[in-house]
């Protein structure tokens, strides 16, 4: 059912504009959002997967040092 219904709230949106907002950013055309307003957006969009990938790390960090508490190598590293 959800394979019928995506392109039909797709076509929807294009074809009645009045329920929701148009595209504010086009990959081959010109953005029509405040230059601001984009700048503002794109720094946060870089920030967030900044954000993501860090706490991934910091995680995959973690899990490394709980599987591998007894080894050598991180009382070599600690000392």
């Amino acid at each position: 059912m959800g394979v019928i219904n995506v392109p039909i709230i797709y076509f929807s949106v294009q074809w009645w504009n009045t329920l929701h907002q148009g595209a504010t950013i086009r990959i081959l055309g010109k953005p029509s959002i405040a230059p601001p307003m984009l700048a503002a957006m794109l720094i946060m969009l870089a920030a967030c997967w900044l954000y993501s990938i860090a706490i991934v790390l910091i995680r995959l960090r973690c899990i490394i040092l709980e599987r591998e508490q007894n080894a050598t190598w991180i009382a070599e590293g600690a000392a």
